[in-house]
């Protein structure tokens, strides 16, 4: 396939991505279909297929961008200090006004009722637990964790921390107290020194 057809598919699957982004975030996942992005971008449905064979293929598009763009800056954050830390930081970022909670729950919940919105789901949690997994043995080389006796396991245990971060913490109040109890829990299931604070007799 020649270099310029390449970068044209490229560029017509990141415009479909951004469509749909605008048009979940405006209407809900129960509005984005298929005729509201094509409606977005102005073409046909049809169009849309050349790409995507199905919301599910966009849903999971959708999140593999959000994915490399958290890895990114993970990566980035992790190079200058605490993974514990950083792995907040870049959580408390992501969630901040980019990506809004109320839509990664909405797919939960969306997920029983829509098969479509279940797998895409299901691809995303594989290719979170690959892109976890080896992001924690580059850190194990680099000596920045301890050894992990099971890297598959502290993978999936971190991601259902974060997973849950936005549901059991949320309910606390403390901003600043959310954080902290998610990052003592980062370093439990890290196998890092954890900081003990005096509690109050």
């Amino acid at each position: 396939m020649p270099k310029v057809v390449r970068e044209y598919k490229a560029q017509a699957r990141e415009r479909i991505i951004d469509a749909a982004v605008a048009v979940v975030r405006r209407d809900g996942l129960g509005g984005g279909t298929m005729d509201a992005i094509a409606k977005e971008l102005g073409v046909s449905k049809a169009a849309l297929y050349l790409y995507f064979p199905s919301k599910t293929a966009v849903l999971a598009a959708i999140m593999d961008r959000f994915r490399e763009e958290m890895i990114g800056r993970l990566e980035h954050s992790v190079a200058k200090g605490d993974v514990a830390e950083a792995i907040a930081d870049t959580i408390d970022r992501a969630f901040s006004g980019e990506f809004s909670p109320t839509v990664w729950h909405q797919l939960f919940a969306d997920a029983g009722s829509d098969p479509e919105v279940r797998e895409a789901l299901r691809t995303d949690h594989r290719r979170d637990s690959e892109h976890m997994e080896a992001f924690l043995r580059r850190l194990e080389d680099q000596g920045r964790i301890p050894h992990l006796t099971d890297p598959e396991a502290t993978a999936d245990a971190v991601l259902m921390l974060l997973s849950g971060t936005f549901v059991y913490l949320s309910l606390r109040d403390d901003p600043a107290d959310r954080r902290r109890r998610l990052v003592r829990s980062l370093r439990v299931v890290l196998g890092m020194p954890v900081r003990t604070r005096s509690r109050p007799r």
